[in-house]
């Protein structure tokens, strides 16, 4: 028969090297297979970790397929990589087995969940696990809680250091050659230099961060910032709501003030002094006007413009004694420009195509989509060549071509660009529904509702006015281009 498999790290397996951990399991499943006459078309890496089902999104596309019928069964290496989670997104995945009879395969049992007893198995066992789950979890956060009190716990070794384990105690030991970056940009930012000049200097010296190509400003205030480096242990600097669980449409994020951080006395070395440090932070508080995440709306473009290269959101920059700018995180990107042009240009193509639409005929005032969706069939094909890209990737690691560390720079630079590819996808798709459906008098209606109500209104009331016209903003601007020399590309808001 024809199978999927879906390949997924255990919480028991927790800091276990992630490809080691699948490149086990798939072994083991392709002998089961062989074994057993099973015919696997298709393999699902789940390689993030997420108790929510649409955190998972390998899970969210094999139920496509499961939904659609496209295997007889799945393979995994126990039920319970299925889903640990919520009974909610454990009844989603078993109704998706059940109903379009696909079977799950393990290596100890086959569930054919047409049949009332594997059913009731199937469900007591998701039970069990999600129980399981649960007291594993009580008991980390227990730990956890007394392990960063002892100074022995950081949940990610950041730039300058890895990950060791002393004395049975989790914690952290320098890596000189990236220390080294971290005193320079500690001792030229003391020395007046900013984070974008900085940045551009240990680029050219060859730092590379572990997660992109080069650092950029944000990764340098980052560093700049965290008190890791002179041996302290930092927690509750963010604090998260769920989707939902006060009435708010999706995950939100807050990032705390530091008099409600956690900071203790990390048992780690140091990378700085502590006087450097503490003059990098007056640095920094004379330089910058503090910007916070409370979940308050402070700017009218907040989360609506990106950057059309490398689909980014673009940020507010506050400049104590200069005007707002709006810059590209990604260096080397698109170039900023002051904020209030940006926003004005905004209002001008508001006012603009309220006058097209007032005197444009109905079946004309919204234009044809015929270039949009000759672009999103583009965007597809380049998705699908860097999925089977991707897929080729993990053989290569199995067959000893790639080592780890060339797999894991290679797999970051493919997902980035199925990110970047994924964004523009869903933009277009909602931009070409937007032009499809938009009746034109609701769309005047709309911007004339902006344009009557928005200088009299806060940030947050513009920024709700923007958005229920546009979905996305997207700017371009040169390098050394003068500053009214930036273009805009506006993506209707669909509902």
């Amino acid at each position: 028969m024809d199978a999927a498999q879906y390949l997924r790290k255990s919480r028991m397996e927790e800091g276990m090297d992630t490809e080691e951990v699948l490149s086990k399991h798939r072994k083991a499943l392709a002998e089961y297979a062989a074994s057993h006459g099973v015919h696997i078309i298709e393999t699902y890496y789940e390689v993030v970790s997420g108790e929510s089902l649409y955190a998972r999104p390998e899970m969210l596309r094999l139920l496509e397929d499961v939904e659609e019928g496209k295997y007889d069964a799945v393979l995994v290496m126990d039920l319970d990589r299925l889903s640990r989670g919520r009974m909610k997104d454990q009844g989603i995945i078993l109704d998706a087995f059940r109903e379009s009879g696909t079977l799950i395969v393990t290596p100890e049992k086959t569930y054919d969940l047409s049949d009332d007893l594997d059913d009731e198995m199937a469900e007591f066992k998701t039970f069990m696990s999600r129980r399981e789950y649960k007291i594993i979890n009580k008991r980390l956060r227990r730990g956890l809680r007394q392990t960063i009190q002892d100074g022995c716990y950081v949940a990610n070794a950041p730039y300058g250091y890895r990950k060791v384990t002393v004395d049975r105690k989790p914690t952290l030991e320098i890596v000189e050659d990236e220390a080294k970056f971290v005193r320079m940009m500690y001792e030229m930012y003391v020395d007046g230099f900013g984070c974008v000049s900085i940045a551009r200097h240990v680029n050219s010296l060859g730092a590379k961060p572990r997660r992109s190509d080069a650092f950029s400003r944000s990764s340098v205030a980052n560093i700049l910032k965290n008190p890791t480096y002179i041996g302290k242990i930092v927690w509750d600097q963010k604090k998260h709501i769920r989707k939902g669980s006060k009435g708010n449409p999706k995950h939100i994020t807050i990032y705390q003030p530091r008099e409600q951080w956690t900071v203790v006395d990390g048992i780690h070395p140091a990378i700085v002094s502590k006087e450097l440090y503490d003059k990098a932070q007056e640095v920094m508080a004379g330089r910058y006007i503090p910007a916070s995440n409370d979940g308050t709306v402070r700017s009218p473009l907040a989360g609506l413009v990106r950057c059309a290269r490398c689909g980014h959101h673009m940020q507010r920059m506050a400049v104590s004694t200069r005007q707002p700018y709006l810059l590209c995180n990604t260096t080397g990107c698109s170039a900023g420009v002051k904020f209030e042009l940006v926003e004005q240009a905004i209002l001008d193509h508001l006012a603009k195509l309220l006058a097209e639409l007032s005197v444009a005929k109905p079946a004309a005032a919204v234009k044809g989509t015929d270039y949009q969706e000759a672009r999103l069939e583009t965007l597809k094909k380049e998705a699908a060549a860097a999925e089977v890209q991707k897929g080729r990737l993990y053989d290569l690691l199995e067959q000893g071509v790639y080592d780890v560390p060339t797999f894991r720079e290679r797999m970051e630079k493919v997902k980035d660009r199925l990110s970047l590819l994924d964004r523009e996808i869903s933009s277009l798709q909602r931009s070409i529904r937007a032009a499809q459906q938009t009746d034109p008098e609701v769309l005047a209606a709309r911007i004339r509702a902006v344009l009557d109500a928005y200088q009299e209104s806060d940030p947050a009331h513009r920024n709700a006015l923007l958005r229920s016209v546009f979905d996305v903003v997207w700017y371009t601007k040169e390098k050394k281009s003068k500053p009214t020399d930036f273009r805009l590309q506006f993506d209707l808001n669909p509902n």
